[in-house]
């Protein structure tokens, strides 16, 4: 065989060896994700930080775990004059998994970088971009360019967002939401993803009479939901999330269609794991933890006060 077959073969072999290593890069980046041991701080931050995965049974908490491994290997984490420290990449990672916690191996497959930023900014805001704002500065955002988008988020909310259980915001899960949202491709507040085409109908009603509610001053939901449909769908779900027996309480309907279209109703099992999730079990292990705390003990939130100090007047 002459030398010119010998190295047109080792070309072709070459190539089909990269066209191999590329077709199964995903599959051995979530190997290597999954093998490497979560590290113990990281669990401690969670316990401390993030109400919603301390309520969570051992197994579900493993498979949490996991879900931040793989998102964090596909998704890079990038700080604008600020430190990307390890509490943000475990914050940021929870807020992605929460929003989807009810869809094992779920992905974000055109997210590709969360920039962070240390505070609030302004930007001047273009059709595309899905943003939480406060008083005319923005918090987070999600931007598409070409066919993948970025998100940014104000390092200080993230960590605000989660030191409060229970006031209803987090712009981590508010932005999250948002590619939710546009799992069926267009962000218009209607969830693609997980609600069944039986309801669509049904929640598009309950979201119009909603936001009409929120327009007239008539409603409990945070102002900002009223802005659009794509900000009521995020909006809700920090609500969700934040105060789910509330939120059941005073629109029942509205809880019971967003229970459904997250799989987070408390009468629907995930098969593969036989566990229900009920997104009120973290408010009552926050609650069982409160009883045995006292008055001058650090509060569970994490946030360095006496448990009487900062979150012992909302336990109601």
């Amino acid at each position: 065989m002459s030398l010119s077959y010998l190295l047109a073969g080792a070309a072709l072999l070459a190539v089909l060896l990269l066209f191999y290593r590329y077709l199964t890069a995903d599959a051995r980046q979530r190997r290597a994700a999954l093998a490497a041991p979560f590290p113990e701080a990281w669990r401690t931050m969670l316990t401390e930080n993030v109400a919603f995965y301390d309520g969570l049974g051992a197994s579900e908490k493993a498979r949490f775990e996991q879900a931040m491994q793989l998102f964090l290997a596909r998704t890079r984490l990038t700080g604008v004059q600020t430190e990307v420290d390890d509490l943000t990449r475990v914050l940021t990672a929870a807020a992605a998994v929460i929003p989807v916690f009810g869809f094992p191996g779920w992905e974000y497959p055109t997210l590709h970088e969360v920039l962070i930023v240390p505070d609030a900014w302004q930007l001047e805001t273009r059709p595309d971009q899905e943003v939480k704002q406060l008083e005319g500065t923005l918090l987070g955002s999600v931007q598409s360019f070409q066919n993948s988008q970025y998100m940014r988020l104000s390092r200080a909310a993230l960590v605000q967002g989660f030191a409060d259980a229970e006031d209803k915001h987090n712009v981590g899960v508010h932005e999250f939401a948002h590619l939710v949202d546009e799992a069926d491709g267009q962000i218009d507040g209607i969830p693609g993803a997980g609600l069944p085409p039986a309801l669509r109908r049904p929640w598009a009603e309950v979201m119009q009479r909603e936001l009409a509610a929120i327009r007239a001053g008539h409603s409990d939901i945070d102002a900002y939901a009223g802005t659009n449909e794509a900000e009521f769908f995020a909006v809700v779900n920090e609500y969700f999330f934040e105060r789910p027996e509330k939120l059941q309480e005073h629109h029942p309907e509205l809880f019971d269609l967003l229970a459904q279209a997250l799989h987070q109703h408390p009468e629907q099992t995930l098969t593969a794991h036989g566990s229900h999730l009920d997104p009120r079990q973290w408010l009552r292990q926050l609650r069982a933890k409160k009883k045995v705390l006292g008055r001058n003990s650090p509060c569970p939130c994490g946030s360095g006060k006496k448990y009487k100090d900062c979150h012992l007047g909302q336990a109601a």
